[in-house]
């Protein structure tokens, strides 16, 4: 399907702008904007003035705190999701906006990524398609123990059932009678699908995470439910149904393992493979409630880049590369403690089949999230690289070590307020100021680590490192001279 943009009135009236996948449009009187309106023929247009965020079919309009506003259908918002004909005057300039009806036979070969996946074996349980090790890879059964983590009783005759015990070697097992007794008695649910839950870990604008055993080999897992909304439309389901088996085929240690893909009943989900250490956004607010140790951050950051290596080579390009997404295995001071991926593939198929850049709850859930984000995603969506995803691992980086993002949000004058002041908006400042040196913010870090950390945020892409290995190497070059503590 196509999504057209037509300039109805204003000095650009007649012109027209179409997208067939999804993308970010820029409106304003800046240079780097997609339709720059030029102050002398429309003062009253802002620097960046607004931003449509294009999901087909769906399309979201965020006004970025202009001076003069942003008004659909004659009437000022600040966000507001798009219908077919409903007309957007910024200044002089009146866009209309053609989303056409869905017509599914047709947008069949618009999905995007591979048109065809390779196969791989499957088992059907009732309504479910659980992926299986291929025959040639299964492991005979082995002689190690596989201990309850709650009683250490040996769980050797379950673990082995799926015949994945020795490809997942960061699985913990949890026997019926420890699950029972982990079992949260806030949780409404008993079970979904094979896997009986324990205890909701986390909640989206796209789902509920749940921590569950599955019950065939007592292996504890996540659980990521596709809520109702997002899982009704048959494209979605599609989408989603395509960048699993995608994701299942690229294995690495550091990636985290997806294990199963179904529905029960109505219910969409997915699991994917427990990993108890939290995620590193965790490590500074609430293991160090402050920067991190420079080693270990450094540590946990080379084990992201060599998944993220591993994505890249298989065509992958993440998009939502943050803290949250970066898990560990295991507690952060455990010698096996491994770093891995989560969300390749399902960020950017979800973001592209409805969920929007602004589809958050809170406005500083918005800019956090957006501050991780390199500004070609805004600037040039359909073409982000893999650049794009080292520079979210740098600012990651760069996080870690000081609790700050590599830029700050200057204060301005609030209209009309007296001494009251309010941030910039978040995609102001990411597309326009440059990185803050991080020994300005961290003087002890070492000149090495401080230089890689560096050259990784540049919003320049020409000045970033240009593959995810080439600042692994920049950081594995500063390692052996970063204390432990």
């Amino acid at each position: 399907m196509i999504v057209r943009l037509e300039v109805v009135e204003g000095p650009e009236a007649g012109r027209f702008f179409e997208f067939k996948e999804a993308d970010s449009f820029l409106v304003g009187r800046s240079p780097k904007a997609h339709f720059v309106l030029e102050p002398k023929a429309d003062r009253q247009i802002s620097r960046h003035h607004f931003l449509l965020d294009i999901r087909p079919p769906r399309c979201l309009i965020q006004d970025l705190d202009s001076k003069n506003g942003t008004f659909v259908n004659h009437r000022r918002i600040r966000r507001q999701h798009l219908e077919d004909l409903d007309e957007i005057r910024a200044g002089q300039t009146v866009l209309r906006i053609r989303i056409p009806d869905w017509d599914d036979e047709k947008a069949e070969d618009e999905i995007p990524g591979p048109k065809s996946l390779p196969q791989y074996p499957h088992v059907s349980v009732r309504n479910r398609e659980v992926p299986q090790p291929r025959l040639d890879t299964i492991a005979p059964p082995s002689d190690r123990s596989f201990p309850c983590d709650g009683c250490e009783r040996d769980l050797r005759r379950w673990a082995q059932e799926d015949g994945w015990a020795e490809e997942l070697p960061d699985a913990r097992y949890l026997c019926p009678t420890c699950s029972a007794a982990q079992r949260s008695a806030n949780v409404t649910r008993e079970t979904i699908g094979n896997y009986r839950i324990l205890r909701e870990i986390g909640r989206g604008g796209m789902g509920v995470v749940y921590k569950a055993v599955h019950e065939p080999t007592r292996r504890l897992c996540a659980v990521k439910e596709i809520l109702p909304d997002a899982a009704v439309d048959e494209k979605n389901l599609k989408l989603f149904d395509r960048e699993i088996g995608v994701q299942s085929l690229v294995i690495h240690p550091n990636l985290a393992r997806i294990l199963e893909r179904g529905r029960d009943g109505d219910r969409l989900f997915f699991s994917v493979e427990y990993l108890e250490g939290g995620d590193a956004h965790d490590l500074v607010t609430e293991v160090f409630r402050g920067p991190v140790n420079p080693r270990l951050a450094t540590i946990i950051t080379c084990d992201i880049l060599r998944g993220l290596q591993a994505l890249h080579n298989h065509g992958f390009v993440h998009r939502d590369l943050k803290p949250r997404n970066l898990l560990l295995s295991r507690a952060h001071d455990d010698p096996v403690m491994s770093a891995k991926i989560t969300d390749y593939g399902l960020a950017k198929s979800f973001e592209e089949a409805g969920n929007s850049l602004f589809d958050f709850t809170r406005v500083g859930e918005v800019a956090g999230s957006m501050m991780f984000m390199a500004p070609e995603q805004i600037l040039d969506y359909r073409f982000v690289k893999p650049p794009a995803d080292v520079y979210s691992v740098g600012v990651s980086l760069y996080f870690l070590l000081t609790r700050k993002f590599s830029v700050d949000f200057p204060k301005t004058p609030s209209p009309g307020g007296k001494g009251r002041e309010q941030s910039r908006h978040p995609i102001h400042v990411m597309i326009e100021d440059p990185p803050i040196p991080i020994l300005e913010r961290r003087s002890d870090l070492l000149p090495e680590l401080a230089k890689a950390v560096d050259t990784a945020v540049q919003k320049d892409v020409d000045l970033r490192f240009a593959t995810a290995d080439q600042f692994l190497r920049a950081l594995e070059a500063a390692l052996p001279g970063i204390p432990s503590v």
